[in-house]
């Protein structure tokens, strides 16, 4: 891989950060691009990485940086911005720098399933990538026609992969579903409570899918380095989708906890009220510091409540034969996912 030099843009969040460490441990040479340097697992956190604190939105500065990384091959692009016009402003602004890199060759995105309009209601599923845009839905459109025009007639190609609910752990984005269980499945044991789920029996029997963030990121790996998945979309997941009431009794066991049914309340309200169980807990068990006070809205996203990040009124997941038909076939049960991650989270303090 000497020849490959890759460039992670947005190296601290769940998808950068195991980006970063998967491309280290096949080799690569990568500058990360992100305000923090990326705090990296112990078999790689001396690789051959190079920290780049550039602020995205200040063009000078990336034409002045980038402009000296001649050697870069391949990007993954895993920034992340408050509208989707800035986000295309820096895409465009990146891309005016990596057309004059004299080895650009692949630029990677990470999309996701509100691609189909999965926040907006019940979507034809299983998703697949040659589906219809959605009406009204353009949450990637835009983006991508530019992406497409952008590299029309050129040498260089582009890559996506449209996950949805992606897990992990990160010391700079701690956010996401497999966090949410975590802390959710602490404090119940705190109060001494049962493990009820969050939502409604529908809900609880919902088709649903994952994306566990290192199989996501050797996916990008992938599809980035073949030939034949030049200027493609592909679904992935962890390989097939669940129902929260299969592996409830899962997780429930994992905290000690008594297995509850459905209680009819959403997820960003549980977190809303109990939020001085969690901060009592932070004191007692001197956890680290996690982005609390945001994890209410997280939970809602884009979606109309009782929907939203964790769980929905309707099946939601995507067909992924093109991805395995590349060549990628890795699969991950989603249990043992939720639970290696818990481990995780409990070796780095922050659950008990």
């Amino acid at each position: 891989m000497s020849d490959r030099k890759a460039l992670v843009v947005g190296a601290t969040g769940v998808t950068g950060a195991p980006l970063c460490e998967q491309l280290l441990r096949q080799g690569w040479n990568v500058y990360a691009i992100s305000r923090r340097k990326p705090s990296l697992s112990a078999d790689v956190a001396n690789g051959p990485l190079t920290h780049l604190p550039i602020d995205l939105t200040n063009n000078v500065a990336i034409q002045n940086c980038l402009s000296k990384l001649k050697d870069v091959t391949h990007v993954f692009y895993c920034a992340n911005a408050p509208t989707q016009e800035l986000r295309q402003l820096m895409i465009g602004q990146l891309l005016d720098v990596l057309e004059t890199l004299p080895h650009f060759t692949n630029i990677n995105f990470i999309q996701g399933m509100k691609y189909y309009g999965c926040h907006l209601g019940p979507f034809k599923v299983p998703a697949k990538e040659t589906d219809p845009r959605v009406p009204g839905c353009d949450f990637y459109y835009t983006e991508e026609d530019m992406l497409i025009s952008r590299q029309r007639g050129k040498p260089w190609a582009w890559t996506v992969l449209r996950p949805h609910s992606v897990c992990g752990y990160s010391a700079g984005n701690p956010l996401n579903v497999a966090a949410a269980v975590a802390l959710y499945g602490s404090m119940q044991k705190e109060r001494g409570a049962g493990f009820g789920f969050w939502g409604s029996e529908q809900q609880f029997n919902s088709l649903f899918q994952v994306a566990d963030a290192s199989v996501l990121a050797r996916a990008a790996i992938h599809i980035s380095t073949t030939d034949a998945c030049r200027n493609t979309a592909f679904n992935i997941n962890n390989g097939e989708p669940f129902r929260w009431s299969q592996i409830w009794p899962v997780l429930a066991d994992y905290f000690g906890l008594k297995v509850a049914g459905p209680q009819n309340y959403v997820s960003m309200q549980y977190f809303t009220e109990h939020a001085a169980v969690w901060q009592a807990m932070m004191a007692k068990y001197g956890l680290k510091e996690f982005p609390y006070e945001r994890l209410p809205r997280w939970c809602l996203g884009e979606y109309t409540a009782p929907n939203g990040r964790l769980c929905t009124n309707c099946d939601l997941y995507a067909d992924t034969t093109r991805l395995r038909q590349s060549g990628f076939t890795e699969a991950l049960d989603n249990r043992v996912m939720f639970l290696t991650i818990f481990e995780e989270l409990r070796t780095q303090r922050v659950i008990p």
